[in-house]
């Protein structure tokens, strides 16, 4: 059955859309709100959504201007030079393998995020970049995860037992040649208890999940970048570093600014096409 269409009517608050329900068929109206407030609201959404709410609690950030650290029981260091918007870290020379054996206050689900790019040598083949600890592991791989380079060059984050769960691995889709060139990729890592998963993120975007997570010790004790514990499987060369964060609880990642700033864009376009309609 055809049903006629019914013209909508321009109101002070915007449009007001009539239709049919296929279900009651009835006649029903919904009004929207204008044009205007529409795009106040979307961004409003687009801003909170772009600002963490939680604290972490371990985070570097270098900038042109200084450094803001909050790394309380942390050993060695990441090499920054003043005035540039990076460290360094890595087994060659001008970096280092900063690591804590004894991190308290993160128990449960949790999230690691950071940014890398300009690395130095593809001669990685099962190197680690960084690695996470369960259990007060302070030595080799064993209840760890790894963020670790196969023999293709293939990123991959492989989980080695920790906190007493066995397998699973996440390809990232990255390279040791993307990891080459002077571009950000961000990573994020999401322990999440409570939907028993274990995620990865490249730049925004779900690289992948690890289904069934529930470790039987799940809090996060240690940590490294550049290697695993003992100087086990070290990187060569070093690569460029920013905005490490560690978070106590599950903080997912939020998509790039442009591809936010596009679709914030296309949504008021459309918006404005309606209007003129």
């Amino acid at each position: 059955m055809n049903l006629p269409l019914s013209r909508g009517k321009r109101t002070a608050s915007g449009f007001e859309i009539r239709y049919f329900s296929t279900k009651l068929l009835q006649f029903q109206t919904i009004k929207r709100i204008s044009v205007k407030r529409s795009f106040i609201i979307l961004a409003l959404l687009a801003a909170a959504g772009i600002a963490h709410a939680a604290s972490p609690v371990y985070s570097w950030e270098w900038t042109t201007e200084g450094t803001q650290i909050t790394a309380p029981g942390w050993n060695g260091s990441f090499t920054y030079t003043t005035g540039n918007d990076y460290a360094t870290f890595g087994s060659g020379s001008g970096g280092g393998t900063p690591y804590n054996s004894g991190i308290a206050g993160i128990s449960g689900s949790f999230t690691v995020s950071f940014d890398l790019k300009n690395l130095s040598s593809t001669g990685n083949a099962w190197k680690d970049v960084f690695s996470l600890y369960s259990n007060g592991t302070v030595s080799g791989e064993s209840n760890s995860m790894v963020l670790e380079f196969n023999e293709a060059g293939e990123l991959y984050f492989y989980n080695k037992g920790f906190g007493g769960q066995t397998g699973g691995n996440i390809n990232t889709g990255v390279t040791w040649t993307d990891l080459q060139q002077d571009t950000w990729n961000n990573f994020s890592i999401v322990s999440d208890l409570s939907s028993q998963t274990l995620s990865v993120y490249v730049n925004g975007a779900l690289a992948g999940t690890i289904t069934g997570w529930n470790p039987s010790s799940p809090a996060l004790t240690g940590s490294q970048f550049g290697s695993s514990f003992g100087e086990v499987r070290p990187m060569n060369g070093t690569m460029d570093i920013n905005n490490i964060k560690f978070y106590d609880g599950v903080v997912l990642p939020v998509p790039e600014a442009a591809t936010a700033s596009l679709s914030l864009f296309g949504l008021a376009a459309l918006m404005m096409r309606h209007r003129r309609r």
